[in-house]
Order: structure tokens, then sequence, then C-alpha cells
């Protein structure tokens, strides 16, 4: 039971949340919107090759952003209780704090790869609001999303879900319907943390992923236009007896009518939803990358990156 509390404690430390800045990137210009011209422009030059110089991104404040986003979702396939259940907890979010440290019109252009929030005041903002409710965290947001693309043939035990402990006060305290008793079980057997072993061998630690889910009948829909990307940690309590892995940031990536990507993610509980342009993976790559992994020598793998059930190609 401890070691469950004490791996439950560093999931929630790590978890669908932003780590060290990477202080080489320029800071952002300012939260207001940009000249869509702009934004085309910048999406043209990063065209040209593959690399991440630059991000184009909103935080779904307005009703263009919002009507893009959810066009792309219908796009997918997405059922239409779901778009609204994503679009309710995002509203809900922007409205508890105010719409401080957000881009209020469109999508933004930032030389910074990894967009600086002022998380105190978000967290102060939130909780003046929201004294029970812990907020929609990356996970829950993906699943919302998600759900219907989703199966699994049977659940996770009690035990083993003990690591989602600020997951389910999360769901147990939202303020409006979201999941049922059945999709609780489903979101709980799909995000919790999975046994492995104490090496940096990711092949080995991908192995113990697909492995636990074929256990589990966990099954994604083939669906092409849309898909979860999901960010594997490796947590060691001890190295021969506690190595587990759990995602640590997920979103939802969506094949656009252009060709390009959308990803729409929630970056933790209390910080804002992100809706990012990218060219491809590559680039998707390089952001998660520049944002999670973040440590060198450590004795732990590195973190690697899922696309659905498989490793995810550039």
């Amino acid at each position: 039971m401890k070691k469950l509390l004490i791996i439950g404690l560093l999931i929630a430390a790590m978890s669908c949340s932003n780590s060290s800045k990477d202080e080489k990137n320029i800071s952002n210009s300012g939260k207001t919107g940009v000249k869509q011209e702009d934004v085309k422009k910048s999406e043209n030059k990063s065209n040209q090759n593959k690399e991440l110089k630059e991000l184009v991104y909103s935080n779904l404040v307005d009703k263009d952003t919002q009507n893009e986003a959810a066009d792309a979702l219908k796009d997918a396939g997405v059922n239409q209780e779901s778009i609204d259940l994503f679009l309710k907890s995002v509203n809900f979010f922007n409205d508890s704090v105010k719409n401080q440290e957000l881009i209020k019109q469109g999508f933004k252009i930032s030389q910074n790869i990894n967009p600086d929030y002022n998380e105190e005041i978000l967290q102060k903002l939130w909780d003046e609001k929201n004294p029970k409710f812990p907020g929609f965290n990356c996970r829950i947001t993906s699943f919302t999303i998600m759900r219907q693309f989703l199966k699994t043939s049977t659940f996770s035990l009690k035990d083993e879900t003990k690591s989602l402990f600020l997951d389910e006060e999360a769901l147990n305290n939202v303020p409006f319907p979201l999941f049922n008793d059945t999709e609780k079980k489903t979101f709980k057997t799909i995000f919790s943390a999975i046994a492995t072993e104490n090496t940096k061998d990711v092949n080995v630690h991908l192995k113990k992923v697909k492995d636990e889910w074929n256990r589990l009948g966990v099954k994604f829909s083939n669906n092409d236009k849309i898909s979860m990307i999901s960010m594997f940690f490796h947590s060691q309590i001890s190295p021969e007896e506690e190595n587990t892995l759990f995602i640590g940031h997920t979103g939802i990536l969506l094949k656009l009518k252009d060709g390009k990507l959308l990803f729409l993610e929630k970056l933790a509980f209390q910080e804002p939803y992100q809706a990012i342009k990218f060219e491809n993976r590559a680039q998707l790559k390089k952001y998660l990358t520049n944002k999670y992994d973040t440590e060198w020598g450590q004795p732990t793998a590195r973190p690697f990156i899922m696309e659905n059930a498989e490793l995810m190609k550039d």
C-alpha cells in the first residue's frame, strides 16, 4: 500500500505538467492573437523542413478556434456528445481562470516552443472557484475525446489503478456528468501504471506495454484521422523491486483536410488547454521531447512516445 502511494505521488508530480523550461528559447511576446495570414506564412515556412523552430498554437478561448477544433474532431468521426463535453470542459477551465495567461483570439506564433504560463496565477484563480475539484488533466481530456475509439475486453483490478487517485478524485468531483461507470473502468484500465524491468532499453518497456494491453484487450479503432499520443515515463522506486511505466502526458492528434496535423492537449490540472498545428509527426515529437525529456544521467529509461498501441513514427 505504501509503495503504491509513493508511485501515485510520483506520477501526480510528474504527469500532465510542464517540466523545466528551455532557457534557450525566446520568451512569448504577449498573449494576444495574430493575423491569420501571418499564421499561414509561418506554416509555409516550417513546411520547408522537419525542424520545429516556432510554435503555432491556441488556448481555444474564442469561438473561431473552438469551431476549427470541433470541425476537425467531427471530420475524424468523433461523436457530437464527446465534442460538446470537450468544449464544455475547455470553457469551464477558461472561465475559471478568467482567460488570464491565455491567447484571447486565434492562433499565436511563438519562437518559444514551450510556451510559458504563470502557474501561480492560474492555480490561485482555479482554487478560488473550484476548491474541491482538481480539474481536468491530459488523461481525462484525451479520454473524453477518444473514448468511442477505445475498448478493453477486461478491466484492471482496483489495486492496479491506485496510482490514478488524483484522476479518480477529479472524476468524482467534476461539476457535470463526464464518464459513465463502464467508461471510468476503461479509463483506469488504459491509464494504470504497468510493471516493468530495471533497464534503459526502451524496446523492453515497449513490449511490457504491449503485453499488458494485449492481456487487457485494449483496442484502438482503425481511424487514420485521429489517434491518441501517449508519452510513457519509467518510474523507479527501487532498482530491483519497483519499476513502473505510466502515461505522463497524452493528447489527441488529428489529421486536417490540408494534410497538416492538429494536436489537442491539456497541460495539467490547473494549466491550459492547447491546440497546436504541426506539419508532421517529427515536429510533434520535437515538441514533446523538448518539453518532457529533460533529464540526463538518470537510472531510468528515457520517455518514449506511442501513437495508439505502436511506437510513434516520425
